[in-house]
Parts: structure tokens; sequence; C-alpha cells
């Protein structure tokens, strides 16, 4: 395994993304690389309706639920954990995140399918795998 001191691991409260937050615990106790979860909130795409206030309450819930077991089941191994949340596009915030941030690698949780759609990694993970220049994990 490479050098890694950050890893990025996307988290939306999912048992996919919490796959995900396990492996990277799993790096990080061998590397001692810090964790840090980013939760995206989905923000309304179409021209002309307003984020209002009860949206932003009902995605700082939605958020708390996602980041508060990961930051206590990451911190209860002994490893670093730190957060961030942001919103739109979930798998371009993820990018350039992960970007901004320097990251060394994403971890990230895949849509578990059967039969036919397996080929298929999900949306999301798709588009993190296809769009960054970083060192992806995708777990299953």
């Amino acid at each position: 395994m490479g050098n890694f001191s950050k890893i990025l691991v996307p988290l939306d409260g999912s048992s996919n993304s919490t796959r995900g937050l396990d492996t990277a615990i799993e790096i990080a106790k061998f590397s001692g690389a810090e964790i840090t979860g980013l939760y995206v909130f989905h923000l309304p795409v179409v021209a002309g309706i307003k984020y209002t206030q009860k949206m932003k309450e009902e995605a700082q819930k939605k958020a708390v639920k996602a980041i508060g077991p990961a930051m206590k089941k990451t911190q209860n191994t002994g490893a670093k954990f730190k957060y961030h949340t942001c919103g739109g596009h979930t798998g371009s915030e993820i990018v350039k995140f992960a970007k901004k941030g320097k990251f060394d690698m994403i971890v990230i949780g895949a849509r578990g399918m059967g039969g036919a759609k397996q080929a298929f990694l999900g949306s999301t993970s798709n588009y993190v795998v296809h769009k960054t220049k970083i060192p992806v994990l995708v777990v299953k």
C-alpha cells in the first residue's frame, strides 16, 4: 500500500458508505492516515426553486445522521476523523473537495447490485472514478 496520510470518504448514511468508511478505517490503522468524511447536501437544480429554511434543516438532520455515527465509529478505533459538508451535485462536489484538500485517496462505497446491473458501480462512484486524478477505492 502507498503512503496515505489523508483519506476522503463520502458519507450519506447508507450501508454502502459505511462499508467505504470501514475500509478507510482499516487503511488508516496501517498508515496512520486522517479520515475526512464528506456529506454533500442535494440542492435543487431546477430554476425557480428556492432552497428554503425547512429544506436546510432537513438536509442538516440527514448530515448529522450520516456524520455522527461515522465520527464515533472512527474515533473508537483510534483513527483521526474530520468532516466537511457542502451542497451541490454529489459527484462533482466530491471531486472538487478531494482536489482542493489534496487527498491521497478517496474510498467510496458502491451500490450493491446483483444480476444484469452488476456492471454499474452506481452513478456517484462511477462519476468520481472517471473525473478525478486521485486514486479511488470503490468498496462493494
